[in-house]
């Protein structure tokens, strides 16, 4: 009984990973807010009193949105591609995979990686 097994830890991956897709969009939208209010403070400076709060705040808003972000577009990536593969998985299991017929599809000779010119 070892599918099941392989099965659970699976279905316990995906949503490990979705717990992760969550908490990461959550990092990634307050990321992107900081940014916003470093931008409209930083505007909001110019076109008024450039005061040292508002320097503070535009300042201290860019680093910690960057902070935020740069791993939350990593981690975006990470998933992604873990679904992506995931998905290649299932379609092979399926029968349904077939990596040499990407290549073809595209137009790609398999051997040397050059474009396939078609009859003339």
């Amino acid at each position: 009984m070892a599918v099941p097994e392989v099965r659970e830890t699976i279905d316990e991956v995906a949503a490990r990973r979705d717990r992760i897709d969550r908490l990461n969009k959550i990092a990634s939208r307050t990321g992107y807010g900081l940014w916003a209010l470093s931008t409209v403070a930083f505007f909001a400076g110019i076109w008024t009193n450039y005061t040292s709060a508002m320097h503070l705040v535009s300042g201290v808003a860019l680093v910690l949105g960057s902070v935020i972000l740069a791993p939350s577009i990593v981690i975006t990536y990470g998933i992604r591609a873990a679904r992506r593969e995931d998905a290649a998985e299932a379609a092979k299991k399926s029968g349904g995979g077939d990596s040499q017929g990407v290549a073809d599809s595209q137009g790609a000779d398999a051997h040397s990686g050059t474009k396939s010119q078609g009859a003339t």
